[in-house]
């Protein structure tokens, strides 16, 4: 995982899937939790990675990465 928002995630994968495959992912956070989301890849670069789009999230994980998301701007604003 290289970079998340509530929308969706970008992964780093060698061999990324095709555009438009749906996918179930089980995104761990860095405080451990880990988020159970389906998406379906926008965009590739073959050898580098996809952007995935969340198209279903359940409202817990969505407030839990929400939270994860204001924690880590709270914590990379600081460190500027």
């Amino acid at each position: 995982m290289h970079d998340i928002s509530l929308d969706g995630v970008y992964l780093l994968l060698p061999d990324p899937p095709p555009s438009g495959e749906e996918l179930t992912l089980r995104l761990s956070l860095r405080s451990g939790e880990n988020i159970d989301a389906h998406g379906v890849v926008r965009r590739l670069e073959l050898g580098r990675g996809a952007a995935v789009e969340f198209t279903e999230l359940s409202p817990a994980a969505r407030a839990l990465l929400a939270q994860f998301l204001s924690l880590q701007f709270s914590h990379d604003k600081s460190e500027a």
